[in-house]
């Protein structure tokens, strides 16, 4: 194994803060590749040679005693019983004899952490790139799939289900910062870790999930526990839509297009921030309907209104359908006089032609803000 510079300083640094000793990093060349003291870098020393030659600690009892070496102690660092590098502490004999073995066992601590969470990334790496293989690149020739997926001990015949989340920002942020984006996403990885068969990627702001499953209450009871979570901390909204369930994880890709619909009307709809594919009933006929037909329908109902306008109204809208019709429960939810309220309604009203009091009036009102929605909110 070859210690990357940048590791090997954050080691000798590290070990520096305990004992307050000059430290320095040796690579299989016996060159000083990270040090407390910079100007030793790239300098050979020929005490670590010794090391790598013996294969035990080198006692350096005088500066000069051999080739670019100080008064101290080297000592051999091992992964998988080969040493793969040296680590020397400068100073008097009696002064860093007694820190050596410890210092010895916490690089090669150290190192083995950083090699096991380089593994890690690598494996979840291979395994993202199995998902999008399996969902964006897929084709009838499934042997690349079927050996990515036995490397990955990936099983292609147990039950699974896709979800796909979206990350949803409240209205005052345009972004999300790249740090906080990944502290969401490592959370919903080590939600989903207690199952080795459960897959995890990201494209854009959704969150993929291939689920090993186990009964429709286990998905439900994970995504509250991400919901609470995630929301809470971050002040985000957080959207699912939940596919079927496929046999085959060559089927996986159709549970994805049906999590990915649902998820869309899902967004688009607000007040259900989850929905399985299976509970869609007007959702079914809002995400098959053409482009150019629900452009015709919006401007149909809300005519020459603004997108400011419509947003306004939308959020008026969601919160009197929660409320089933209550001007007293949506006016406290909006912060708004309930008088205040009537009034934006029969403003709504003489705008669109539609009355949201009226039952079927509503319906035409619904339909137009969940298509808005979904073709320009997205």
């Amino acid at each position: 194994m070859i210690v990357p510079r940048d590791l090997a300083q954050n080691i000798v640094e590290s070990m520096k803060e305990i004992i307050n000793q000059e430290i320095n990093y040796f690579d299989d060349k016996a060159r000083i590749i990270a040090s407390t003291d910079e100007t030793r870098v790239g300098n050979f020393h020929g005490g670590a040679k010794k090391v790598f030659e013996l294969k035990r600690d080198v006692v350096i009892d005088f500066d000069g005693q051999y080739i670019g070496a100080k008064q101290g102690i080297n000592l051999p660092v091992y992964f998988e019983n080969n040493v793969i590098g040296v680590v020397g502490i400068t100073g008097k004999k009696k002064e860093v004899e007694r820190y050596g073995k410890i210092i010895q066992r916490m690089t090669e601590i150290l190192i083995k952490e950083s090699y096991i969470k380089e593994q890690e990334k690598i494996e979840r790496d291979s395994r993202r790139q199995f998902i999008e293989e399996l969902l964006f690149r897929y084709h009838s020739d499934d042997r690349s799939l079927l050996t990515r997926a036995d490397l990955l001990n990936i099983k292609m015949d147990i039950d699974r289900i896709a979800i796909v989340s979206r990350i949803v920002l409240d209205n005052d942020k345009s972004i999300l910062s790249p740090e906080i984006n990944e502290e969401i996403f490592n959370y919903f990885r080590k939600s989903i870790e207690d199952k080795p068969q459960n897959l995890i990627a990201q494209s854009g702001m959704n969150i993929i999930i291939i689920y090993e499953l186990w009964s429709k209450e286990d998905i439900e009871r994970l995504i509250v526990n991400i919901k609470r979570y995630i929301e809470e901390r971050y002040s985000v909204k957080l959207y699912f839509g939940i596919g079927e369930i496929y046999k085959d994880i060559r089927d996986i890709r159709k549970s994805y297009k049906e999590a990915k619909k649902a998820l869309d009307i899902s967004t688009a709809l607000k007040h259900r921030e989850v929905l399985f594919y299976r509970d869609l009933d007007i959702g079914l006929l809002i995400g098959d309907i053409q482009i150019d037909t629900i452009n015709k329908y919006i401007k149909r109902v809300f005519g020459n209104m603004n997108r400011k306008e419509i947003n306004e109204y939308m959020t008026i809208i969601d919160s009197y359908i929660k409320h089933n019709g209550s001007i007293k429960k949506s006016s406290d939810e909006l912060f708004i006089h309930k008088n205040t309220l009537q009034y934006k309604l029969k403003k709504l009203k003489n705008m669109t032609g539609f009355d949201p009091r009226n039952i079927d009036d509503m319906v035409v009102l619904y339909l137009a803000f969940a298509l808005f929605r979904l073709e320009f909110d997205q």
